[in-house]
């Protein structure tokens, strides 16, 4: 998918000092070892809707800190996504009575033109959820071969989810308790009272078909779509 045009950035002399973040996993400001090039992702809207001022804020966060990697020269391979499938582009384009690729294709071209109308430096790869399908798939056949991932028990729904209890760290770059996780994850579109998961904050990395929905094939069940989030940023 296409990103959006690059304003200038002008050169200076010399070169600014290494950029240093806050890490939340130890609560403590630190250098951002980057090496030569510096990878940067992060994470895209959902186009069901006109862009803004959170968006806005997000954006040149991110702009600022792909800036200052790059007056400390760096090379900075920056990605970012565009959730292009998902329910409430489902919900919107239903209600307005328009396809959801349509939909999503208008409001991704406006915020296309909103970044432009910033100045923020665009992504080096733009992909699009529905762009990287196969890749999706294939993560998640790893993560069921390797037992970090597994079918949930329902017939009618069989979902994959990614089990928390298959890696000690789950949880450690927050430093939530158990209980504030739940109430997140509840919030932030999970589903922790899914019956037939083994735990609730079990993440859905493949979302069998449902009526009405898009879909794609998969080796490992029925054809679906890569779940909310989850496994569209572990590829």
């Amino acid at each position: 998918m296409k990103s959006w045009s690059a304003p200038d950035v002008p050169v200076l002399p010399g070169r600014g000092p290494q950029l240093r973040l806050y890490d939340s996993a130890d609560r403590q400001v630190r250098p951002v070892a980057a090496g030569t090039t510096a990878t940067m992702y992060v994470c895209g809207i959902t186009p069901y809707d006109a862009t803004h001022l959170g968006h806005a804020a997000t954006y040149l966060t991110f702009d600022l800190v792909n800036r200052v990697w790059r007056d400390a020269g760096h090379d900075v391979h920056y990605v970012q996504n565009i959730t292009d499938v998902d329910d409430p582009l489902f919900e919107r384009a239903q209600r307005d009575g328009i396809g959801w690729r349509e939909l999503g294709d208008r409001e991704t071209e406006l915020f296309r033109e909103d970044m432009a109308a910033l100045r923020v430096l665009p992504p080096r790869d733009y992909v699009a959820a529905t762009e990287a399908i196969a890749e999706v798939v294939e993560v998640v056949e790893k993560l069921l071969a390797s037992g970090a991932a597994y079918v949930v028990d329902d017939a009618e729904y069989p979902d994959v989810y990614f089990h928390a209890g298959a890696t000690a760290q789950f949880g450690y770059e927050s430093g939530f308790d158990r209980d504030t996780m739940l109430a997140l994850f509840a919030e932030r579109g999970g589903d922790p009272e899914r019956a037939g998961k083994r735990d609730p904050l079990d993440a859905l990395l493949w979302r069998v078909e449902r009526p009405g929905e898009p879909s794609w094939p998969s080796p490992f069940g029925p054809g679906g779509r890569a779940g909310t989030w989850s496994a569209r940023r572990s590829r």
